[in-house]
């Protein structure tokens, strides 16, 4: 996985070198939108991958509706909802923005753990995606769908956890 932080930098134009070497202060400014963006496009890689889960998740609704067993619906929509909640966490998560006169004050240091922290997370999502191939392969089998359902849940859960702890991150900003 390529690191956006590294991807963004370079893609930086001769403008804002010349600007990051006249005007005080702007160099630091660029750096740190360097990371929040890098965080901001990694988070949304995330969201991408979460969303084709619940894809999978709305395609056994399908499935189920068609094959007459309706009775699994309540527990898959329980876990679609779940799911929904992990990715609107990442969709609308705090960037890391400090203002000039903030209070408390979020450094460089503390956006790159936030940035490796959400690399990290490309692990649990790779868990969940294996778990979710379950998903397409319990076909209309009632005890299958029952199986790939709690697994997929207890993966989730666990990924949840993780991605809970997320906002201790931000905990180490300076006063």
């Amino acid at each position: 996985m390529d690191d956006f932080r590294d991807r963004i930098a370079d893609d930086r134009s001769e403008l804002e070198n010349r600007l990051a070497r006249l005007v005080p202060g702007y160099r630091g400014y660029k750096e740190l939108k360097t990371r929040r963006d890098a965080d901001r496009l990694l988070r949304e890689l995330l969201v991408g991958r979460l969303d084709a889960l619940r894809v999978k998740l709305r395609e056994m609704v399908i499935t189920l509706t068609n094959n007459g067993l309706l009775e699994l619906l309540r527990a898959v929509d329980a876990v679609e909802d779940r799911l929904e909640t992990v990715t609107d966490a990442f969709r609308y998560a705090d960037y890391g923005y400090s203002g000039k006169t903030a209070p408390l004050k979020v450094t460089g240091e503390v956006l790159d753990r936030l940035y490796e922290y959400d690399e990290g997370l490309l692990d649990g999502v790779e868990r969940l995606e294996r778990s979710g191939e379950g998903l397409g392969a319990a076909g209309a089998k009632a005890t299958a769908v029952k199986e790939a359902l709690l697994a997929f849940d207890n993966e989730l859960k666990t990924f949840a956890a993780v991605a809970r702890d997320r906002s201790k991150v931000l905990g180490g900003i300076e006063l």
